[in-house]
């Protein structure tokens, strides 16, 4: 009796040793079988074309001849400032730093009021210089002064830049 219950037991361990996922292994062998994945195909590779760099033709850029300024060159024309000419005490305050407060007239002429970065008031007309840029006025309207001003460009020549100064209440 002893064999009779040993082999049963047996028999009921033999039953526990499959691990019942015989089903997905299947599944999984067979799901994707018919697919095939998709490879994009390789770049066309373009042959290499050998480049010969013939710098010996072309002028220096680092020559000190181009850096040089053109106005030291000689060939300098346009406008200049009058380095000569003696400053006008609004000359020594940025453009952005005065501030036109008003309008004076009487007859024909016209006057603007500007006042400076340290509370001092001014009274400018058409042909006064006025900023750090060589500004000189052009126009005194009621709203506004319109000036135009001489500033330095890379290569040391002098180009005019229109500015104006427009009245803040």
């Amino acid at each position: 009796m002893n064999r009779l219950v040993l082999l049963g037991l047996l028999a009921l361990l033999a039953g526990c040793a499959g691990d019942g996922m015989d089903d997905l292994r299947e599944f999984v062998k067979t799901a994707h079988a018919d697919r095939k994945p998709k490879i994009e195909p390789l770049p066309e590779i373009k042959p290499y074309e050998a480049f010969a760099y013939a710098a010996t033709d072309l002028m220096d850029p680092f020559s000190a001849a181009n850096l040089t300024p053109r106005s030291l060159l000689g060939s300098a024309s346009g406008p200049r400032p009058d380095m000569n000419r003696r400053k006008e005490p609004l000359e020594d305050y940025p453009l952005d730093a005065l501030r036109m407060v008003g309008t004076l007239s009487r007859g024909k002429q016209v006057w603007a009021v500007i006042q400076d970065k340290d509370g001092g008031v001014h009274r400018v007309q058409k042909g006064n210089f006025i900023g750090q840029n060589f500004g000189k006025i052009t126009r005194v309207s009621d709203d506004k002064i319109e000036l135009v001003e001489l500033v330095q460009g890379a290569l040391g020549d002098w180009v005019e830049r229109e500015a104006s100064l427009a009245i803040q209440e």
